[in-house]
């Protein structure tokens, strides 16, 4: 099976985060997307996040149906703090795969020699990294040596969105238009928070 993983805590999940996924999923040919929700991400411990994780669950889970590629998986849940290993390992396991692809942002693959087992995730995974927006590639690649780092890793051709969980918290506090940074059904929904 040709699989990936797309950790994160989608507080909410957002067009931005649909799109890398459905990118992935044409560009490497996947099988399936595990949306691995982290209750606990280590880099995000003292954020102020408005959405419960059984919010954050129901909205991801109304996103994902339209797309039966897309999965969601909770099992991040029974952790105290969500280190992506613990997941990894379980998922090797029990889908009986030895390479796992992994979703993420350039910001997000810039900080994995800050990750918890970052060794044996990088024997685990390959990356499929997306662009983002105001981020200069070239210099990113240059200034980090990208090109001989010991990462498996590969560019996502996506379209850099300038969209974020944050900015969408932001807006909706202000009163301000956000609806189209959303499914139409995630919006719904995410009104009543």
């Amino acid at each position: 099976m040709n699989l990936a993983i797309f950790p994160g805590s989608f507080s909410p999940v957002h067009i931005g985060h649909l799109m890398l996924a459905e990118t992935a999923c044409l560009q490497f040919n996947l099988d399936k997307v595990l949306f691995i929700l982290s209750p606990n991400p280590p880099n995000k411990l003292n954020q102020n996040n408005s959405l419960s994780f059984n919010q954050r669950s129901e909205l991801l889970g109304i996103a994902l149906k339209s797309n039966n590629k897309f999965e969601l998986d909770l099992r991040e849940l029974k952790r105290d703090i969500s280190y992506t290993i613990f997941s990894l390992r379980e998922i090797q396991a029990e889908y009986k795969v030895k390479k796992i692809k992994m979703i993420l942002g350039l910001d997000s693959f810039l900080s994995l020699p800050n990750w918890h087992c970052i060794d044996e995730i990088k024997d685990i995974c390959e990356f499929l990294v997306a662009q983002r927006p105001n981020y200069n590639l070239e210099q990113e690649i240059k200034e980090n040596d990208l090109n001989n780092s010991s990462f498996n890793w590969a560019w996502l051709n996506n379209l850099p969105l300038p969209i974020s969980s944050s900015l969408i918290r932001k807006l909706k506090a202000e009163n301000a238009a956000y609806r189209y940074l959303l499914p139409d059904n995630v919006y719904e929904a995410y009104c009543k928070y």
